[in-house]
């Protein structure tokens, strides 16, 4: 899911639901232009750049279980908004995969933008199907043909996650409230959450964006998963939004604004009252509006890519809600410990060191898929390199002094099947039992709370963590 710019002023011709937005410069000179007089260099980069606005302060906050770092996606291939929501939630539970993985692991057989020789029999238009997306199959609100959905992406990183049950949702005003209450409420529990929004300049009936949430800030108990208006969402948008100067600009490899570069800019963090998210389509699209709603869900018919042939829309009942919520690692027995990675920087492309972000730090990817800085291009080929001196910070969390623990690494080169076969070879149970399926195992007697070590890998290793008592199965 991505925003495209243009920068001849003309729309480009193709189906722009859920991941790719086009804004014409009118758009970027009308609806959403940038404030004057203002400078994008940091430390004034921020949401007010793009649409003027500010979140109001708030007396509390609630957070996930592990802070979310923001992470700058890639753009080509309809965009990787959803893949990077949940490399986020992986990264908070102890594993790491490149975006390009990240589509592969949701085994849909279609890699990274359909079939090869798809994107030149279709004039290089994506196939919508191969991105992460957050309906269920068999849900009433896609079409027959297999497509990423986010439960299954999910299940086979070995993740426990659930989705947003919309088939219960109510629909108007109150059925928002109903949703950003399941939003608040997951947050409450410590989980990583992913919501579906709309960008003003999009054309989706339900979602253009997928956003991982970072906090919601309240004016009440900060248990309480009641719906308040002035409660406040903040999100990550993934870097969608950049700047050079006091104009929108393009999604290069590197996120503008990082290391020396002085007048770009990309903001990533964007909050919102609850109540100022709720806005149909039209009303997410009108001039001057916020850059990024929520839709109001209904029971019209609209029609979706998703589930058709993946260049055609099928027509559903809606709009509705979407969202993924990411409790911790596939592990049903509740044995493993909290297991944390950050990447530590500064990473290394074809020799060179890359620059860090002043938001994201290195949470990005360079190399990026395909060539075009506005999202433009369609292919299966890989990257042309992967990062090296690629260091993973590895932290457990929840030890008890003087227990030993083993602490499991799995390292897999390449994701391959379809269904559950592209599932990990991770175990999700009996860890110890399975000893032999990890690649390392770290052996330690825990002297405090925490413990930490590094792995130093390439970008295009998937790499996962399991730490459990050496005591359980």
């Amino acid at each position: 899911m991505s925003l495209q710019r243009s920068i001849t002023g003309m729309l480009v011709k193709m189906p722009i639901h859920k991941s790719r937005i086009t804004l014409t410069l009118a758009f970027v000179l009308g609806a959403l232009s940038v404030a004057p007089g203002t400078q994008a260099a940091e430390p004034d980069c921020g949401q007010q750049l793009v649409d003027g606005t500010t979140p109001p302060p708030t007396s509390s906050y609630i957070y996930p279980r592990q802070p979310l770092q923001p992470f700058y996606q890639w753009e080509n291939n309809y965009g990787y908004c959803g893949e990077v929501s949940m490399m986020q939630a992986g990264l908070n539970n102890g594993q790491w995969m490149s975006q390009f993985n990240a589509r592969l692991i949701c085994g849909t057989g279609l890699s990274q933008s359909g079939p090869n020789g798809a994107c030149a029999a279709h004039r290089g238009q994506t196939d919508y199907n191969a991105q992460l997306l957050i309906e269920d199959p068999g849900t009433g609100v896609s079409g027959p043909n297999v497509y990423a959905d986010a439960a299954l992406c999910l299940s086979n990183s070995r993740l426990s996650a659930t989705t947003y049950d919309y088939a219960a949702q109510t629909p108007g005003i109150a059925g928002y409230e109903q949703y950003m209450s399941w939003v608040k409420q997951e947050a409450i529990g410590g989980h990583q959450v992913t919501m579906a929004i709309l960008i003003n300049g999009g054309s989706d009936p339900q979602y253009d964006h997928e956003a991982a949430v970072i906090k919601i800030g309240t004016n009440h108990s900060p248990a309480d998963p009641t719906y308040y208006p002035d409660d406040v969402v903040y999100f990550d948008d993934h870097g969608v939004y950049t700047l050079s100067g006091a104009s929108f600009t393009s999604n290069p490899p590197i996120p503008p604004g990082a290391g020396s570069d002085s007048t770009g800019c990309t903001p990533y963090v964007f909050g919102y009252t609850f109540g100022s998210l709720a806005n149909t389509r039209a009303g997410a699209n009108r001039k001057g509006a916020q850059a990024y709603s929520v839709i109001i869900p209904g029971k019209q018919t609209i029609q979706t890519y998703t589930g058709g042939s993946g260049y055609d829309t099928v027509p559903i009942a809606g709009p509705h809600n979407y969202g993924f919520s990411v409790a911790g690692p596939a592990d049903p027995t509740g044995v493993t410990l909290p297991v944390a990675l950050t990447i530590a920087g500064p990473t290394v492309t074809k020799g060179a060191t890359n620059p860090r972000d002043p938001v994201a730090g290195y949470d990005y990817e360079n190399p990026m898929i395909g060539t075009s800085v506005w999202g433009k291009s369609c292919t299966n080929t890989p990257p042309d390199a992967w990062m090296t001196n690629f260091v993973l910070q590895v932290a457990v969390s929840g030890l008890t002094p003087g227990v030993s623990y083993n602490l499991y690494e799995y390292e897999f080169s390449a994701v391959s099947g379809q269904g559950s076969a592209a599932a990990l070879a991770v175990p999700v149970e009996d860890f110890n039992a399975n000893a032999g399926l990890a690649t390392h195992v770290t052996a330690f007697t825990a002297v405090s709370s925490t413990f930490q070590q590094t792995v130093t890998a390439t970008s295009g290793k998937i790499v996962v963590f399991r730490c459990v008592p050496a005591s359980a199965p």
